[in-house]
């Protein structure tokens, strides 16, 4: 388990790529999720440089591996995943880089290089809860039974388990290919909102708080969460933020996100329907002050023209 890894992308450094051989190097690099064209031609790149000449092309600060969470409490949750997977001699890491979601770090769990599963720590249950929740309701019964992920056009990880160790919880999930992921292009985006919403209604719980219009929403719909790997079927990933939104609250999200990292400007639609929508999420992304200011910016910038909102 111990060994030299990479701190990844040079900079932010945020992704813990083990470097002791070359599937294992490349499936590390596959955590870096892009969105732009020249940065995911740049991982591309680097992933068949890795296969034809190993980890050492790979640009970063070299280090030793150290869990991201204390030894006792490692020691504990590996010992209980390894009863799941069964033993693994690898990891690929990621550190949320985002200040506003700190407390979390995410482990690709590798045998041989070959990924085994993916895990999530965290020191409060409840994004885990959430995520594990909405998860069962597209992978219940056959993956093509209408309204499923499959009904759906694209795919979801499988829970594999769950459980605690001290302080922390921990979700297991099934991984995605171990391969540089894309964004998908010309999204239906208010078809699949819906789709996701009314799946949810199914086993998502709503809280006594919440309005009676609000609906279920994935809560973290964006370009760079909605990825191809291999085959034409994307996957849907970071489901921690599921819950109940305004009308149109996913949908606006990703137009938003989508705006903000491409340019462009919003759909031929009335402004006035995505204005509760483009509120909540101006409310939420201004508390975010410590991340990415540039793209906060021109995330808030998105909202305004989406949901035609006055100074």
């Amino acid at each position: 388990m111990n060994g030299r890894h990479l701190a990844f992308p040079p900079g932010r450094g945020n992704i813990l790529i083990p470097t002791r051989d070359r599937r294992s190097a490349r499936a590390g690099l596959s955590l870096v999720t892009l969105s732009k064209p020249l940065p995911l031609a740049i991982q591309r790149a680097l992933h068949v440089a890795v296969g034809a000449l190993g980890p050492w092309v790979l640009p970063g600060r070299r280090t030793t591996w150290r869990p991201p969470l204390d030894e006792e409490s490692w020691s504990e949750i590996s010992a209980q995943v390894a009863a799941l997977t069964g033993p693994f001699d690898g990891v690929a890491g990621y550190l949320r880089p985002q200040a506003s979601r700190a407390g979390g770090a995410a482990l690709l769990l590798l045998r041989d290089g070959r990924p085994l599963g993916f895990l999530k720590v965290r020191e409060s249950p409840g994004e885990l809860t959430r995520e594990s929740a909405a998860l069962a309701a597209f992978t219940a019964g056959s993956a093509g039974e209408p309204g499923g992920a499959a009904g759906l056009g694209f795919r979801v990880p499988r829970v594999l388990g769950t459980g605690s160790a001290g302080s922390l919880w921990w979700l297991l999930l099934s991984p995605m290919e171990p391969v540089p992921a894309r964004p998908v292009p010309g999204v239906a985006v208010a078809g699949l909102a819906d789709g996701i919403s009314e799946t949810l209604a199914r086993c998502l719980p709503r809280p006594d708080d919440v309005p009676g219009h609000w609906a279920p929403m994935h809560g973290d719909l964006t370009p760079w969460n909605l990825r191809l790997t291999r085959g034409r079927v994307p996957w849907l990933i970071d489901w921690e933020d599921a819950g109940y939104g305004p009308p149109h609250a996913d949908e606006v999200y990703f137009l938003a996100t989508r705006i903000a990292v491409y340019g462009g400007g919003p759909p031929a639609r009335p402004g006035d329907s995505y204005a509760e929508a483009a509120d909540y999420w101006r409310d939420r992304v201004s508390r975010r002050g410590q991340d990415d200011q540039e793209l906060t910016r021109r995330l808030m910038s998105a909202l305004k023209t989406l949901g035609a909102v006055k100074d």
